[in-house]
């Protein structure tokens, strides 16, 4: 039976793709999920795998990365503003539609819903540099306040709220909100409506600003 789980490395189209990177080249490839109308199983299981070599580029590995394709990613330098768009955006896709979220839809359990929100909250997390900073930058303000879904305290640079407005009829109505991990909002969404927060800084803004900027010059 082959391996089938939810985390980026528990299927064999993932562990046959991360055996076969080789060069950057390579996970560049894999890239191909953005503006696709149809994007199979494969396809997208081959994209996370992508997406998770560019976090382990920028400092934010997976755990459940196998030690060899660590190695392989640990060569291949700084990854560009360029790559690190077209990860996100492909990942982006994934999460939307396809093969992939359709048989997790039919699964039910949420877990994959929660491991594709942690493999993008690690994307959207700034590259780690190499060297260190001449200053030492101020660790992120810390939440203990507990997520509505899990009761736990939310962590460090957690601040993700969800109001929700219950109407008992047509004149009256109950509000209420709270924090929320988006791991655990997301597990408990169905696939298809899960939210997606991605940051933007300075350089990525830069560079959408002139990718924008080209496409229009080239119609």
């Amino acid at each position: 039976m082959g391996a089938w789980g939810a985390a980026s490395f528990e299927n064999d189209t993932a562990l046959d793709f991360a055996s076969e990177i080789q060069t950057l080249a390579d996970v560049e490839s894999a890239f191909v999920a953005e503006g696709a109308e149809e994007i199979d199983a494969d396809t997208a299981s081959r994209v996370i795998v992508a997406a998770e070599s560019v976090a382990a580029m920028r400092g934010h590995r997976s755990p459940g990365m196998p030690d060899d394709l660590a190695a392989k990613v640990d060569r291949f330098g700084k990854c560009s503003i360029g790559l690190y768009d077209t990860a996100r955006n492909n990942l982006s896709a994934v999460m939307s539609r396809g093969e992939l979220l359709e048989l997790w839809v039919e699964e039910g359990s949420g877990e994959w819903n929660r491991a594709v929100t942690d493999l993008l909250e690690r994307l959207n997390k700034p590259a780690v540099k190499r060297k260190k900073p001449a200053k030492r930058k101020k660790k992120p303000q810390s939440n203990p306040s507990a997520c509505m879904f899990c009761d736990k305290p939310m962590g460090e640079g957690a601040f993700h709220m969800i109001d929700i407005t219950v109407n008992d009829d047509e004149i009256s109505a109950m509000k209420m909100g709270g924090w929320v991990h988006l791991q655990c909002l997301n597990a408990a969404l169905h696939p298809r409506h899960m939210m997606q927060t991605w940051d933007f800084d300075d350089e990525l803004l830069d560079h959408f600003l002139k990718k924008r900027d080209a496409e229009r010059d080239a119609e």
